[in-house]
């Protein structure tokens, strides 16, 4: 990436009006308009433009200058190779339950109702509290019991009713079997 300050040939302590100044005396040398077909103009115009946009705006030049601005194309250029090193991006699984809640509980960890690697939940131990379990335990039989209870008023919504509290049920009975496996490994410990 060039330097901004190069393509407008302005120092880098230019008040604003010294980089007005120049990026309209540039813009008229490279305007396409004023040199059809050249294709080098039409570029040289394109980073000029790029360039007073990013040095007029007192924020974007303020980050610019500390070295923290990237311009749209350098951020989707990331967010690509982001993208290729997660085969899922941001497609990850996560349930959120029915009250919203996704936390593993007062201590803030994620994974209350993340979908698990495996079966086996015993190598969940080290990251619980019996009382973050209970919890995990009281809030799944809640949210299984707040689907039983609106189950009966699920056909008011349609078929969507019924999906949320099939969903919730089978949510909340599964979360509920964790936790008591939770519990039950870290009985034994």
């Amino acid at each position: 990436m060039q330097d901004y300050y190069d393509i407008l040939k302005v120092p880098r302590d230019a008040d604003p009006e010294q980089i007005k100044k120049s990026f309209r005396k540039l813009a008229l040398k490279y305007h396409p308009d004023r040199n059809p077909g050249n294709t080098a103009a039409e570029d040289q115009f394109k980073k000029i433009n790029e360039a007073y946009s990013v040095l007029s705006d007192p924020d974007k030049k303020s980050r610019y200058d500390l070295g923290g601005y990237t311009t749209e194309e350098q951020q989707r250029r990331d967010y690509a190779e982001q993208s290729a090193q997660n085969a899922y991006g941001q497609y990850t699984w996560t349930y959120y339950g029915p009250f919203g809640f996704s936390d593993g509980g007062p201590s803030g960890r994620n994974g209350a109702y993340n979908r698990p690697d495996r079966d086996d939940f015993s190598g969940f131990n080290d990251s619980y509290t019996r009382r973050e379990a209970f919890q995990l335990l009281v809030r799944s039989l809640l949210s299984m019991a707040a689907g039983v209870f609106l189950f009966r008023f699920s056909l008011l919504f349609g078929i969507f009713g019924i999906l949320i509290c099939v969903s919730a049920i089978g949510k909340g009975f599964l979360n509920s079997l964790r936790a008591i496996q939770l519990l039950w490994n870290l009985k034994k410990e």
